[in-house]
């Protein structure tokens, strides 16, 4: 009951507020005199209403959730919070590119056009006028038109204003202000936005002003002497001032947004980072975004090599990109690549006029036609990998493109070093430490899965087993760690001689290794395997004292369906077949027969 009537009461005093303003309003309208009592009623009305509010404000009881909105929050508020919430949940990666953002300033500056022609429209209502025009700044310091209405036809649109030029002008030398002219006498042409005469006799203009700034002026004039009243000049100066803040905040609003849907996109950008899990990823995302989102004419994306003395460029876009996708280089060689990879710098100027500056290696094309560049690392605490934007012209690269650039590098160097970690934890478990090759129990699981492949497709698969003819005296003689090179050497081989994606090499165990070859029958495995051990007998090693020596290979082969009907039983006849060619003088091939076979 009591809330009721709390409520009851302070309803009827809102009442008592509005009729008042309402009063005073009308009072301020009205002009002369009035205006004067309405402006100071106006205040009065303001200060009880105040005052009103401090004595009945409730006061927040001491453990109230704070959390909760003020019950007076307008409930536009909310909408606003949600609209904006929504639109960052939908923020298109195109909204990083500068392209994005000159679209949106044109949509924006017609926007602009519309506010600048209700200010005019107001200004009507009030004043009678020839011409109402508002004058932007331009770069150089003058006023041209932006918008206007005019009776006439011989409103320059493109005219502009300089201080200390024409009759306008000479008012402008000390910066906008207030203006009222009541009896020109010159040709209209003096005031530089008619073409012809039109007849023009008096003027006033008021500076649109925000945050203490002189945003432009809108001028108003008449073909009748002493036209204007010192009223329709206050009207003016409310409108100009309003007018002058709308346009502000109108641009200070865009900024805003931009600059928030920018950075909604690269936070976007790097949620998608974070959950690629391939490195072949991120980099097409980096070539996706860095050469619309920053300018350059051409863009090198380069890899650290896992020999890490050496670097492989994987991603170009742009001009002059001849020959450089996956040209390797080495490190150490005096280039900007040098810098960045052996210290981990980000750095940008103009190339150097007097000589050219190898950018990878003394292998890469030369072109003089680049001026300037942008180079980052890619990468934590070590460098990974390299960017590097080149542009056609000087000083291309402002500190603010530097800044968001460093942000989406950041976030890219995170996930590539991510996968990197990943990657390695994954290699540890299924690859074998020394050769790089897969292990046992993932050459298992790779033979299973290929015969069912096998099966389902209804194509050949073969099995090589494969063994280094007297390793153990080897090692013996010339010691483990050249045993460990041989090793090395020979899974390399193994590795190079095969069909990327579609066979696979093992290490076996020891000196022995094992080829998957899907879609191939026993046949074709033996043409493979006999290339091979050419190749591999055709090597040639030093031994830690200088010798020379070869190595060479035995090999087994049997092939799925036709030497055994399963996993065990095909690893056991390849088996086989390798100590058969063992038995028959090493360096050779065998497939796999069954002695009755054999016999008939």
């Amino acid at each position: 009951m009591i809330r009721k009537t709390a409520l009851s009461h302070g309803t009827k005093s809102y009442r008592f507020v509005f009729i008042m303003l309402c009063m005073t309003l009308i009072l301020h309208l009205a002009g002369g005199y009035f205006q004067k009592a309405g402006v100071v009623g106006m205040l009065a009305v303001t200060m009880i209403f105040l005052l009103f509010r401090l004595k009945n404000r409730p006061r927040q009881q001491s453990g109230s959730d704070t959390r909760e909105p003020h019950p007076q929050t307008p409930p536009i508020l909310h909408q606003v919070k949600k609209t904006v919430q929504e639109s960052v949940a939908h923020v298109e990666l195109s909204a990083i590119g500068t392209a994005y953002r000159r679209n949106k300033q044109l949509e924006f500056e017609a926007e602009i056009d519309m506010i600048l022609d209700r200010c005019i429209k107001l200004i009507q209502i009030r004043i009678d006028c020839h011409t109402a025009a508002v004058f932007f700044p331009t770069a150089d310091g003058g006023y041209t038109i932006r918008r206007h209405t005019s009776k006439s036809e011989f409103v320059n649109k493109e005219a502009i204003i300089y201080p200390g030029v024409g009759v306008i002008g000479a008012f402008l030398k000390d910066g906008l202000k207030q203006l009222k002219l009541t009896d020109i006498v010159t040709d209209s042409m003096t005031l530089f936005y008619y073409e012809r005469d039109a007849g023009i006799r008096s003027l006033m203009a008021s500076p649109l002003i925000a945050h203490g700034l002189e945003r432009g002026t809108i001028i108003v004039d008449s073909t009748e002497k002493d036209h204007f009243t010192d009223e329709d000049h206050a009207y003016l100066t409310a409108v100009a001032e309003v007018c002058g803040q709308a346009v502000y905040n109108a641009y200070l609003y865009n900024q805003h947004k931009l600059d928030h849907e920018r950075l909604a996109a690269m936070s976007n950008t790097e949620k998608y980072f974070f959950k690629e899990q391939h490195i072949e990823g991120v980099l097409d995302k980096l070539v996706e975004i860095i050469p619309f989102a920053f300018h350059c004419d051409r863009l090198c994306i380069s890899l650290l090599a896992d020999s890490k003395d050496a670097a492989v460029i994987k991603r170009v876009w742009g001009q002059m990109t001849d020959n450089l996708l996956n040209l390797p280089f080495s490190i150490q060689e005096k280039s900007l690549a040098n810098i960045v990879y052996t210290k981990s710098l980000s750095f940008l100027r103009n190339f150097s006029d007097d000589h050219y500056e190898i950018r990878h290696t003394e292998k890469e094309p030369q072109v003089e036609d680049f001026k300037s560049f942008l180079v980052y690392p890619l990468g934590v605490n070590t460098c990974k990998g390299m960017i590097l934007l080149e542009s056609f012209q000087k000083n291309t690269y402002s500190e603010r493109s530097r800044d968001l650039m460093s942000r989406l590098i950041a976030s890219a160097g995170i996930a590539i070093e991510k996968i990197q970690i990943l990657e390695q934890t994954e290699n540890s478990a299924i690859r074998d430490g020394l050769t790089g090759l897969y292990n046992h129990r993932q050459f298992q699981h790779l033979l299973k899965e290929s015969i069912t492949r096998s099966i389902r497709q209804k194509k050949p698969l073969s099995l090589v087993i494969c063994d280094i003819d007297h390793f153990k005296k080897v090692n013996d003689t010339q010691g483990h760690q050249f045993g460990d090179i041989v090793l090395k050497a020979i899974a390399s081989k193994l590795q190079n001689s095969i069909r990327e994606g579609i066979d696979n090499a093992a290490r076996y165990g020891g000196e022995e290794f094992a080829l998957i070859l899907s879609e191939t029958d026993s046949r074709m495995a033996a043409e493979t395997v006999e290339r091979i051990r050419q190749q591999i007998s055709a090597m040639l090693f030093q031994d830690p004292k200088g010798k020379e020596l070869h190595i060479t290979l035995s090999f087994g082969i049997a092939e799925y369906g036709r030497h055994a009907k399963n996993q065990e039983l095909l690893i056991s006849r390849a088996d086989k077949a390798l100590y058969r060619a063992k038995e028959n003088g090493r360096n050779r091939a065998e497939l796999y027969y069954d002695t009755e076979e054999a016999k008939k």
